[in-house]
């Protein structure tokens, strides 16, 4: 179950927190609002490569974005990744060396390192320019927000997730209890 509290406020922000059930963590949990409104490419996304582990553990970014995979490690790593929104194998290289992958399309990727089975990331592919991850206590806002009619969804990488409306039409605070996806 996740349980969440957003605020709404007059100038269309959502803010809230996350409580995944069982009183688990909920930090990194995605959240995002789906409405009318598309997103554009992002300028600049990165998944470092450093101390045998993809940072950040989990990021979102656009449809049509160009994901940099610098090697900033000591040692030869692989990124590939076999999921929802895109399959791919960057090949093994070099500290120093960069690779990028662009993400056309919406939905979750898995990333690995067949050289070292403990490194693992998640990449949201969203379409909407309304998301963030939320903070290590599950905390999260989304600013500028317009008045409007959304599905905002919600994923954890403890497989929980959910979606549900909601309508930005001025300040409330609404508590939503959401069941397991």
């Amino acid at each position: 179950m996740i349980t969440a509290l957003f605020l709404y406020s007059a100038f269309g922000s959502v803010a809230g927190q996350v409580h995944l059930s069982r009183g688990r963590d909920a930090g990194n949990a995605v959240v995002f609002l789906e409405g009318a409104e598309h997103s554009k490419p992002m300028a600049n996304a990165i998944v470092d490569q450093r101390d045998r582990r993809f940072i950040p553990h989990v990021s979102v970014v656009t449809v049509g974005t160009q994901v940099k995979f610098p090697n900033n490690d000591t040692v030869f790593h692989n990124v590939f990744a076999e999921f929802d929104a895109k399959k791919f194998d960057l090949g093994m290289y070099p500290r120093g060396a960069t690779k990028t992958q662009t993400f056309n399309k919406s939905g979750l990727v898995a990333l690995f390192c067949s050289v070292h089975s403990e490194m693992s990331a998640y990449v949201m592919v969203v379409d909407t320019p309304y998301f963030t991850v939320a903070d290590s206590g599950g905390h999260f806002s989304i600013a500028n927000v317009p008045v409007g009619q959304y599905t905002v969804k919600v994923w954890h990488e403890s497989g929980e997730k959910d979606s549900f409306p909601i309508t930005v039409s001025g300040p409330q605070t609404i508590q939503i209890k959401t069941h397991r996806g």
